[in-house]
Order: structure tokens, then C-alpha cells, then sequence
């Protein structure tokens, strides 16, 4: 009978017959409502089967309009065709028409109540339109449909937690465990269901129910301590810790947990000794270790804490050897040596770190400040280069990359570079900031005061108590031996709000050195040398002046000397040091 169909519903159409052929016998095979049909030999069935031919081909061409008009008209021969309205339904769908879509896929399912494939669709489509009720409603027919399908239970209870009801959620995954049996993924399910709808307890006595059933699974004891902690239940979590340790005395994870638990909160280097040897098991996945020490490492970010520091760059030592290759571990040892004022040593950390991960644009940035901060503009300028094949669009890399043409004396490639950073910078005020005070010390270098000014005053206008703005045009001002009571303010005032950099250190300095306050200038140039200043000309230099200026000649020029082999430093440089006397 089928052969006697298709030789007729095809006989027009030979050089399609390949085309076609395969798809049309999958649909009749598929289609309840069709073969219905193919037991009633008679000259309508034949036309309809005729019809379905030709709108598959339509649709398979792309020709929607054309498919849709021959599916209406075997609709309107067979109102009740569920095979003819889910191909309508799948057309509209691709035409993003979601009304009539979802319209012929319910009478799709109510045509063919027992086609599972219709009422997946159907569920789709609600889902899709936020119909989560509907779609769960329509899923409890799959499962009707499918009772032995394990993945058609997890569907229905994802969409009865879409619609919000999780009591009946939870039913599903106890029908589902009552088809299974104890089932690790079904309780996690139901455990987390339970966390939602703050359920503690309920929540706790799903994992105990897997720890009953695996007594020796050390996992399953490491979920139920890691709820505990996450609910502030630590007593709890620090005896199921014990309990791991009696299954498995060597167990890295649950050795760092209990580490330091004997209530001596404030003896940190000794809870950090505790940590060596559980940092010490490969097994123990990184991510874990670094949480553990994260509270202490922004410790000594806010304290510069250097005998915690120490300690923790003991466990960071152990990462990077049990761990090799981690950005983790080099990127927390370059943070430790940083905040506790080893710049010098944090610099090679952080370049391994974007060596062995390029793609956190933090620590790039972290590198170019500490370029700027030791005054190594020749690096900073050849890195900033590097950072802006990494990252184009972002503002800080140009900013720092004029910054080191500025001290390297290149003024116009260090204008043209800032103009395409505030292009970038958009709406960043911090970004905006640095490059409007930039450009402030950029013209008053070049001679063009008005156009310093307007820069400097665009930088205050955008943040009034930004440092970086404060210090710059202090400095520019006593360039000038212009409004010296102001710069000093605004110098000092950097200062306070941004303790211990170097540049700011020397800022104020020159303030007061033009102000003949040599004595303290001579404090604040001194601290700025010490303070990684020791390789800038220009601090050197300063210093060199003030200390001439207090009678000092051989610890003047002793300091000319070291501007000299520094760097580049002022015009009168050479003069200083060969006439041993100050030059202006």
C-alpha cells in the first residue's frame, strides 16, 4: 500500500524522488494521524498523503508561505491532522510567529495525545515563552509517556522550580528515587532544593542519607562539612573533618580545615605553618588552597604585615613547586612581596604570572604600575607596547605608554599617544584623571602654561581630591615659583590621601625646596629616594640641590653623580658636577 502511495503521490516529481524520498517515508512513519489515513484506500487519503509530499518539500526549500497554504488545506480535509499542525507549528516557530506556534503545537498534542515528540515541542515552545506552569503541565504527559526516561523526571522538576513549586519538584525527584534507588545526583538535586527554600535541616539529612548508604566515601563527608561551613555551622563542619581524618588520616583537605582550630584566632604565623603540609598533597585542588590564605594575603595588603607576608610566601613557595605552572600561585606571591614593599622582588612574579596566563589584564596593569613606581620608564614604555597588542581598547595601557615617553623626554609621541587614551577612556573618571594632569605636566614641560593650566583644572573639575591631579600641578606650579601656599597644600594633601609614593614624596619636596624650606624639602626628597627613588634622576637631582643648599656640598654632589648615572637629568646637570656648586 505505502509503495502504491508514494509511486502515485510522486509521479510528477521523478527528479525530486531522491530528495524527498527518505524524509517522506520518516514522516509516515512517524505520523499517527497519516497512517490512519493509509488504511483508507480511497482518493482523498491519496491527496492528502499528496499534499504532505509537496508542503515537506516547500519546507524544506524555504518556500514557509507556500508549505503553510497546502498544511491549511489538509486541515481543512482533516480537522484533526496532529501531524499537519506540528509541521504549522515547527514552520511558525522558525518564523518566530511564538502565538501560532504554540497555538498548532497544543493541538498537535491534543490531536495525538500519545506522540511524546508533540508535546516535547510543546513544552519548548512554553518554556521558551515563560510559560513554565504550562510547560511543566505538559511535561508531566512525558513522563506518563516515558516513565523509564530518567533525564524526562530532572526536566519536569527543572520547570516546577521555574514556576515556583518546589514541593512539587520535590515529588518528582522522590518518584524518580523510588524508580532508582539511592541516587547521588537526585540528592544533590534535593539537597539544593531544600538549601533554596532555607531548609537546613532538611538540606543536612540528604547528605547524611549518602553517607549512610557510602560510609567510606570521604566525598560525600567533604559536602556535608562544606554545607556546615557555608551555613556558619563550623562545629559541626570540624567534626565531620575529624570523622574523614579517622576513614583517611592522610586526607590534605580535611588537615587544612582543622589547621589552627584550637581557638587561638590571633596566632596566624602558626595556624599558616599548620597549612604547609596539607599544601603539600597535588591531590588538593589549587583554588582551595589559595581561598585558604586569601583573608591573610589582604591582610598584609592593608598593614604591609612583612613577618605575615613571610610566612605566607612560605605556603605560595610550596604552590608554585606542587602546582607548576599556576598563575595562581606567582600572581599571590607577586601580591605578598608588593604590599609588604618588595617591589623589586614582586616585579619578576608578576611577569611570570601573565607568562603562564596573558589573560587577566589586572596583573598587566599591576606590572606597568611597578614600572612607574621603580621609575623604570625605558620597561615601562617597551611593556606598555606589549599590553596594547593584548588589550587596544584599553585606556590605562596608552596612559601608561605616554607616562614613559613623558619621563624619557619624547613630549610630543606622549601628547599624541594621551589624546587617543581619552578617546578610550569614555566615561572612567579615574582614567581621565591621570591623563588630563598628565597632559597638565606634558605643557608646562613644552613651555604652553595657559594650555597646562586648563589641563589641570579639566583633572580637578573631573575629581578635586584625586592625588595623582593635587601632586602634578603642585609640581608644575613650583615649576613656575607660582602660588607656592597653594601647591604646598595640595601637595601635602596627595600625600595624606595617598601615603607612601615615591612621586608624591618628591612633589612635595620640590614644593617646599622652592618655598626655602630646605630642611624639610631634604626629609621628604630623602623618602623619596629610599622609596624606590634611588633610580630617578630627577629625585636625585632634587636631592643633590636641597642638600647644597643646607651646606652639604660633597652629599650634593655625591647625589648629581647618582642622578647622572641614572638617567638623563636637567640641562645643568654636568655644570653642578663639574663646578661642585648649584647651577640654576
Amino acid at each position: 500500500m505505502r509503495k502504491k502511495i508514494l509511486k502515485e503521490g510522486t509521479a510528477n516529481r521523478i527528479g525530486l524522488a531522491g530528495l524527498f524520498g527518505l524524509i517522506v517515508l520518516m514522516l509516515l512513519s512517524t505520523a499517527p494521524g497519516l497512517m490512519a489515513q493509509v488504511d483508507r484506500v480511497d482518493e482523498e487519503a491519496v491527496k492528502i498523503q499528496e499534499l504532505f509530499i509537496d508542503a515537506s518539500r516547500e519546507k524544506l526549500l524555504g518556500n514557509y508561505d507556500e508549505a503553510i497554504s497546502m498544511l491549511e488545506n489538509i486541515l481543512r480535509k482533516d480537522r484533526e491532522n496532529a501531524t499537519a499542525a506540528f509541521e504549522m507549528a515547527r514552520i511558525y516557530e522558525a518564523q518566530s510567529d511564538r502565538d501560532k506556534s504554540l497555538k498548532y503545537a497544543k493541538d498537535a498534542t491534543e490531536w495525538d495525545a500519545d506522540n511524546i515528540w508533540y508535546h516535547k515541542f510543546l513544552a519548548d515552545l512554553q518554556q521558551q515563552a515563560g510559560q513554565f506552569e504550562e510547560a511543566a503541565a505538559t511535561y508531566e504527559r512525558v513522563v506518563e509517556l516515558e516513565p523509564n526516561d530518567e533525564q524526562s523526571y530532572y526536566r519536569l522538576a527543572f520547570l516546577l522550580v521555574k514556576a515556583n513549586e518546589i514541593k512539587d519538584a520535590l515529588k518528582v525527584y522522590d518518584d524518580l528515587e523510588t524508580r532508582l534507588g539511592l541516587n547521588e545526583e537526585v540528592i544533590r538535586r534535593k539537597h539544593t532544593l531544600y538549601l533554596s527554600q532555607r531548609q537546613d535541616k532538611k538540606a543536612a539529612e540528604e547528605l547524611l542519607r549518602l553517607i549512610e548508604a557510602f560510609p567510606d566515601n570521604v566525598q560525600y563527608r567533604h559536602l556535608l562539612a562544606g554545607f556546615y561551613e557555608q551555613i556558619g555551622e563550623g562545629q559541626k563542619a570540624r567534626s565531620v573533618y575529624s570523622d574523614i581524618l579517622n576513614i583517611d588520616p592522610d586526607n590534605a583537605k580535611a588537615k587544612m580545615a582543622l589547621a589552627g582550630q584550637s581557638g587561638q584566632e590571633t596566632d596566624e604565623i602558626r595556624f599558616l605553618n599548620q597549612l604547609k603540609e596539607p599544601f603539600y598533597s597535588p591531590d588538593t585542588d589549587i583554588d582551595v588552597k589559595i581561598r585558604k590564605i586569601i583573608p591573610f594575603i589582604q591582610k598584609v595588603a592593608d598593614t604591609g604585615d612583612q613577618s605575615l607576608a613571610d610566612a605566607l610566601l612560605e605556603l605560595t613557595d610550596i604552590l608554585e613547586e606542587v602546582h607548576p605552572g599556576s598563575a595562581k600561585a606567582s600572581s599571590a606571591a607577586g601580591d605578598l612581596l608588593y604590599h609588604s614593599g618588595r617591589k623589586a622582588e614582586a616585579l619578576p612574579k608578576y611577569l611570570q604570572t601573565i607568562e603562564e596566563d596573558n589573560a587577566n589584564f589586572m596583573v598587566w596593569e599591576q606590572i606597568m604600575q611597578l614600572y612607574e613606581e621603580t621609575f623604570q620608564f625605558e620597561a615601562l614604555r617597551g611593556f606598555s607596547e606589549r599590553a596594547m597588542d593584548y588589550y587596544p581598547n584599553q585606556p590605562v595601557v596608552y596612559y601608561m605608554n605616554a607616562l614613559a615617553d613623558y619621563h624619557l623626554g619624547n613630549h610630543d609621541a606622549a601628547l599624541s599617544t594621551l589624546q587617543q587614551a581619552g578617546f578610550m577612556a569614555g566615561g572612567n573618571v579615574r582614567a581621565m584623571v591621570l591623563i588630563y594632569s598628565l597632559q597638565g605636566l606634558l605643557y608646562q614641560a613644552t613651555g604652553d602654561t595657559g594650555a597646562a593650566d586648563e589641563a589641570f583644572g579639566k583633572a580637578l573639575a573631573t575629581d578635586d581630591t584625586a592625588p595623582p591631579a593635587l601632586s602634578r600641578y603642585a609640581y608644575a606650579l613650583a615649576q613656575r615659583e607660582e602660588r607656592l601656599k597653594d601647591a604646598e597644600q595640595m601637595a601635602r594633601k596627595a600625600n595624606e590621601l595617598l601615603p607612601g609614593q615615591a612621586a608624591f614624596q618628591m612633589q612635595l619636596g620640590w614644593v617646599l625646596y622652592k618655598r626655602g624650606d630646605y630642611q624639610e624639602a631634604r626629609a621628604w626628597l630623602q623618602r623619596a629616594a629610599e622609596n624606590e627613588g634611588s633610580a630617578s634622576p630627577v629625585i636625585l637631582e632634587h636631592l643633590g640641590d636641597t642638600l647644597y643648599q643646607l651646606g652639604k656640598v660633597e652629599e650634593a654632589v655625591a647625589n648629581w653623580k647618582k642622578a647622572r648615572a641614572a638617567g638623563a637629568g636637567s640641562s645643568a646637570l654636568e655644570q653642578k658636577i663639574e663646578q661642585r656648586k648649584l647651577v640654576e
